[in-house]
């Protein structure tokens, strides 16, 4: 058990440090993470409670105040699934969410990533999933969500 806890630790330190692609390691591709937190399905979760969750926190009322979650929910969750590899075509580009990432406060920037760890939590168990999706998502998700706004 410990020899398998030790191989997945490695596995997700040679991901987070190399950040090649096509290894052997499960972990090791954007594609993998996306079938690692469950497909679409759990893909479309994700979105829905970030989206919920990110919408209740009074520091991102600014933020979301007036989004409409029946349309925000399937646009974020395609922008997720694009960052993770799961093949959707994001409603968004890197200079949209770039540019709109610049108008977050950094309170806000610290409410999404808060947001994005206890969403995370709800959907997989498995920390080492949570914690390279976190990477894969964190930099530009304060601007996605503004964008969605």
């Amino acid at each position: 058990m410990k020899i398998a806890r030790l191989a997945c630790l490695a596995a997700a330190l040679s991901f987070m440090l190399s950040g090649t692609a096509g290894s052997a390691d499960p972990l090791s591709s954007a594609m993998n993470l996306y079938q690692q937190l469950g497909g679409a399905e759990t893909v479309g979760k994700l979105a829905s409670s970030l989206l919920g969750s990110a919408k209740k926190d009074s520091r991102l009322a600014g933020l979301l105040g007036k989004v409409d979650s029946a349309t925000a929910t399937p646009k974020l969750s395609d922008q997720l699934c694009a960052v993770l590899g799961g093949g959707c075509a994001a409603p968004f580009t890197q200079a949209q969410i770039a540019s709109a990432t610049q108008k977050v406060t950094p309170t806000q920037k610290t409410a999404v990533a808060e947001t994005l760890k206890s969403s995370l939590k709800a959907v997989t168990s498995n920390p080492l999933v949570r914690d390279a999706i976190n990477k894969a998502l964190g930099p530009q998700l304060a601007g996605v969500l503004a964008l969605l706004g």
